[in-house]
């Protein structure tokens, strides 16, 4: 049975607008079939004119105001079907489901041509969609593009109360929420599509009766489960916490600071501010950069999604981008949410190396940063800024750039301390500071390695784990810091006047 879903107001207006401009032909990518369906219905009653659908399955079918039904004959196919409307041209909104790539065919073509000057003279409209819509060239120029917006709270709202009256019909239902229990279950619904939200609220009811925060989980999981099923961005559980980070003094000050303008946009704006955008970490490799984006998501309970360049590139022309945009549509459903481009160089960053296919990704990225409104925090991590195009590094593209450089002595400490407890052992046993001495130069996933090497050493000799070996594990390493020190000596350099030190007490070489 398929449950009504709610009509977003706005978009209403605006799809009324385009058919009394007489635009006859839209298309609309998008799986969520049924909620395109009810928004075309009630367009069709607000502009009082009669509501037809499509299919391969169902042909051409008139659907009156009491609910009954009549079916086109001779409709079968999508030839057929436009045949039909071009000899009928006839004032209606005609729903075209599953046309995909049924476009392509010269015949339909021109009959979409055709149908394009007939029903440009009157209120009739065709809506072409499917999950993919494929359109020639020669229809683009024709074809208003629409889309679905992602629902408001309130039309999850109202959709989650009918899906509770739809189970509560067939069996006892309890809602143990209260109401920031229900405010935390319709942010997470946020970017879910009706279809999602149906399955999650329903298996929750369902298992024992009741709706309650122990289901809360479930939407989370029914996220990553979407994520991982597109196949362009990576879901990131919570790991780590700002606990985990050591050091970064101020770059934690300026993540404190605008918590809650990100969190509760709405009065950030009413209070003059605009909510944050995002940061670009720039700084040397093992210095954090990872572990802080995923702290940040952690400390500010929300959703990590990594963008990895790899997932983007393919062979084929025009699918990079694709691929891009849908990456950062799918992060614009999941909003509120933590958007990690992890080293951004290697997406954006190779020039005319791929024949330009960068370059585009690259721009389609500037235009979202720079216009977005869904509540996504970037965080775009960087180890090599000589392959950062110059208009990326701009004011005002991130609302701030902040350098990790090597930890000092004071947070190689804490870093020590840190990776000590993890493995069980009591920091205040070691002396931390002779060993933040003693690695001079090194980056924490250095310091993270002598711990790791100085355990196997003591679990292979049956001892427990020292200072010596500790500092045996350091006096052999030899730190990045002295075997790539003309880079970081240039990264160091670079940084000086264009970046703000992400921790506050930096520490001179020798």
């Amino acid at each position: 049975m398929s449950l009504r879903t709610p009509s977003n107001e706005k978009t209403l207006l605006e799809l009324e607008l385009l058919v009394r401009a007489h635009h006859p032909l839209w298309a609309c990518e998008t799986a969520e079939e049924d909620r395109l369906e009810q928004l075309l219905r009630d367009l069709a009653d607000r502009v009082k004119v009669p509501f037809f659908s499509w299919s391969p399955i169902t042909s051409l079918v008139r659907h009156g105001a009491g609910g009954e039904t009549t079916k086109t004959t001779g409709t079968e196919t999508l030839a057929q079907c436009f045949a039909f409307l071009v000899q009928a041209n006839y004032e209606g909104i005609f729903f075209m489901k599953g046309v995909g790539r049924l476009l392509e065919e010269p015949d339909i073509v021109a009959q979409v041509k055709e149908l394009y000057r007939l029903y440009f003279g009157h209120r009739g409209t065709i809506v072409l969609a499917s999950a993919v819509v494929e359109l020639p060239a020669d229809l683009e120029p024709l074809v208003s593009p629409i889309t679905l917006p992602t629902p408001t709270l309130e039309e999850y709202y109202q959709y989650v109360r009918t899906v509770l009256a739809d189970v509560a019909s067939q069996r006892s239902v309890k809602i143990d929420l209260d109401s920031a229990g229900v405010s935390e279950l319709l942010q997470g619904l946020n970017g879910l599509s009706f279809f999602d939200v149906r399955r999650v609220i329903t298996r929750a009811v369902v298992d024992d009766g009741r709706l309650s925060r122990d289901d809360l989980p479930l939407v989370l999981d029914v996220k990553k489960r979407i994520i991982q099923r597109a196949g362009v961005l990576e879901f990131f559980p919570h790991a780590h916490t700002m606990g985990d980070v050591a050091g970064l003094a101020n770059l934690k000050g300026w993540l404190r600071k605008r918590h809650r303008a990100f969190l509760d946009p709405s009065a950030a704006k009413r209070f003059g501010l605009e909510p944050p955008r995002g940061l670009l970490l720039i700084g040397v490799q093992g210095c954090g950069k990872s572990l802080t984006a995923k702290a940040i998501a952690t400390e500010w309970k929300l959703p990590l999604v990594r963008l990895d360049p790899s997932n983007l590139y393919t062979k084929f022309f025009g699918e990079s981008e694709r691929n891009f945009k849908k990456a950062i549509g799918l992060a614009e459903s999941l909003a509120p949410v933590v958007l990690w481009v992890d080293e951004i160089e290697k997406a954006l960053g190779q020039g005319d190396a791929d024949g330009g296919t960068s370059q585009r990704v690259f721009g389609t990225f500037l235009s979202w940063l720079q216009e977005k409104r869904a509540n996504v925090f970037v965080i775009a991590t960087a180890n090599d800024i000589s392959r950062l195009p110059p208009e990326l590094l701009r004011k005002g593209r991130f609302d701030e750039i902040f350098f990790l450089d090597l930890p000092n002595a004071l947070a190689r400490a804490e870093i020590l301390s840190v990776h000590l407890r993890k493995r069980g052992r009591d920091p205040a046993a070691f002396d931390l500071a002779s060993l933040a001495a003693a690695s001079y130069g090194f980056s924490g996933a250095e310091l993270e390695q002598a711990i790791v090497s100085a355990l196997y050493s003591a679990f292979a000799e049956q001892a427990d784990l020292t200072d010596e070996r500790i500092e045996h594990e350091i006096s052999v390493t030899r730190p990045m810091s002295v075997t790539m020190s003309e880079p970081i000596d240039r990264l160091r350099a670079w940084a000086r006047d264009r970046a703000v030190y992400a921790d506050m007490y930096a520490e001179l070489p020798d």
